[in-house]
């Protein structure tokens, strides 16, 4: 009894050190797409407009927003700052993310994904199982109960 405890500490401290780690990894990444984006929100309006999936003018504003969210977020998750919000936002950007690479590798466009990781870079299937990999770790930290280093945790006991 007393061994099967232990172990389960370990399990649950080993956990937490992996879901420490795609934190500040999902973070450092949101992080660093931002800073372009945010530097020159004109260029990615018109990666937003090469998707043709948003009436015309709401790019502007999505060019805008949408980095500082990113930056927001990425700050966040490192910092331990909201983990859950922050996690969940994640989850619901990459899953319009992953729409939108769908859509544009299925209709054919040949466009930069706009990410903000790798200049030039195309859509494609490398990109979805990418966000894919980083939707599946902001899940894995939203359903993580045992945060390390947060500073406002979910639950107060």
């Amino acid at each position: 009894m007393v061994n099967s405890k232990i172990t389960d500490r370990k399990m649950k401290n080993g956990l937490s050190i992996i879901v420490l780690i795609a934190r500040i990894l999902l973070g450092g990444i949101l992080i660093y797409a931002s800073i372009n984006k945010i530097v020159d929100p004109g260029g990615f309006a018109r990666a937003i407009d090469n998707y043709h999936l948003i009436p015309f003018g709401l790019e502007n504003s999505m060019a805008v927003v949408l980095p500082w969210v990113e930056l927001i977020v990425g700050i966040c998750l490192i910092f331990g700052i909201f983990i859950d919000g922050a996690a969940f936002l994640v989850i619901v950007m990459m899953v319009i993310f992953i729409v939108a690479i769908a859509f544009a590798i299925l209709s054919g466009y040949n466009i930069e994904c706009g990410c903000g990781l790798k200049p030039g870079e195309l859509v494609g299937v490398r990109k979805l199982i990418e966000d894919l990999t980083y939707l599946i770790l902001a899940w894995m930290i939203l359903k993580c109960s045992n945060h390390r280093f947060e500073i406002y945790p979910k639950r107060f006991e």
